[in-house]
C-alpha cells in the first residue's frame, strides 16, 4: 500500500555529503535522534537536532552534511508538489515558514505528532491495513498543521524561494562537467553575466560560492567511489577532477578529517544510507 508521502531512512552509514538540489516536493528533515548534522537551506544554515523539524519548501535548494549512527538518527518526509497541490485545492502552493520548528513550541505539537506516527510506522515497517489508515490520516493532519501554523503572506527570504533557472543552469553544468578542468568564469560568460556577479547571485541562493560548491560536487563523488568502488586512490582523485593525488589527498583531510583510504576502511562495510 503505498502511500502519498515518502518516508526515507538515511541508516547508520557514518558521514554523508548530500549535494545542494531541490525537488517538486515539499521535505520536511526529521532528526528524531541526537544531532546528526548540518542543514543548508538556501544561504541560511541550521545545526540539526532531535525535537526539531526543518521545513525545505518545493524547489528550493538545500544539501545536507550529516554524521550518522545509532545516535544521530534522521528521516526525511517529502510531500509531492502535485499531491499538495491537490490537498490544498490550489495551484500555487503556500509558502511555509519558519523553517526552523522547535516541536516544544505548543504551536508545533500537532506537527511532531503527526511526523511522529509516520516515522514510528516506517521505522517499524508496521504494514497492517490499521497502520496504513493511521500512516494516512497522518499525512492529511501533517497538511493541514502545517497550513494552520506556517503559512506566509507577506515577505519571503531567499531561503524559502525556489532557485531561479540560470542557476539551475549553472549547477547542472557544474554537476555534469566536475570531472574536468572548469571555469567559473567562462560558465558566467556562457549564463551573461560578469563572473563577480554571478558568484554573488550564486552564493546568495546556494550559500557557497560556485567554486567552493565545484569542490563538495567533488568530494561528494570521491566518497561515492571510495565506498562502492576498488578504483585506486589516485584514480578516483582524476576521475572527481582533483589536479593532483596530493590535492585530493590534503582536500579531503581537511574535510573529513582522515585521509581517503582510512575512509574507506572505516566507513565502506557500514554503508547503509538510503
Amino acid at each position: 500500500m503505498q502511500l502519498p508521502l515518502r518516508v526515507i531512512s538515511h541508516g547508520t552509514g557514518g558521514p554523508k555529503l548530500v549535494l545542494p538540489h531541490w525537488h517538486q516536493a515539499v521535505e520536511l528533515a526529521y532528526p528524531y535522534c541526537g544531532h546528526p548534522g548540518t542543514v543548508h537551506i538556501g544561504s541560511s544554515t541550521f545545526e540539526m537536532a532531535a525535537g526539531h523539524i526543518y521545513v525545505i519548501n518545493s524547489e528550493v535548494v538545500h544539501s545536507y552534511e550529516t554524521m550518522l549512527d545509532e545516535d544521530n538518527q534522521i528521516m526525511t518526509l517529502l510531500m509531492p508538489a502535485a499531491w499538495l497541490r491537490n490537498v490544498v485545492d490550489n495551484e500555487q502552493l503556500p509558502i511555509w515558514g519558519p523553517v526552523d520548528l522547535d516541536l516544544h513550541d505548543a504551536a508545533y505539537r500537532g506537527i511532531g505528532q503527526a511526523a511522529g506516527v509516520l516515522v514510528d510506522n516506517a521505522i517499524h515497517e508496521r504494514d497492517s491495513q490499521a497502520d496504513y489508515l493511521a500512516s494516512l490520516g497522518a499525512e492529511y493532519q501533517l497538511v493541514g498543521q502545517l497550513l494552520k501554523q506556517l503559512k506566509i503572506n507577506g515577505q519571503v527570504d531567499n531561503y524559502q524561494l525556489p532557485l531561479p533557472e540560470p542557476l539551475r543552469q549553472a549547477v547542472g553544468e557544474l554537476q555534469q562537467n566536475y570531472g574536468q578542468p572548469v571555469s567559473i568564469a567562462d560558465l558566467a560568460t556562457k549564463l551573461n553575466y560578469s563572473s563577480v556577479y554571478f558568484s554573488r547571485y550564486f552564493k546568495e541562493y546556494m550559500g557557497i560560492s560556485p567554486k567552493a560548491y565545484l569542490g563538495q560536487i567533488r568530494l561528494e563523488r570521491a566518497t561515492e567511489l571510495l565506498m562502492t568502488s576498488d578504483d585506486s586512490i589516485q584514480t578516483i582523485a582524476t576521475k572527481t577532477g582533483f589536479r593532483t593525488e596530493k590535492n585530493f589527498f590534503v582536500t579531503f583531510k581537511q574535510h573529513f578529517l582522515m585521509t581517503p583510504k582510512s575512509y574507506r576502511e572505516r566507513y565502506a562495510a557500514q554503508r547503509s544510507w538510503s
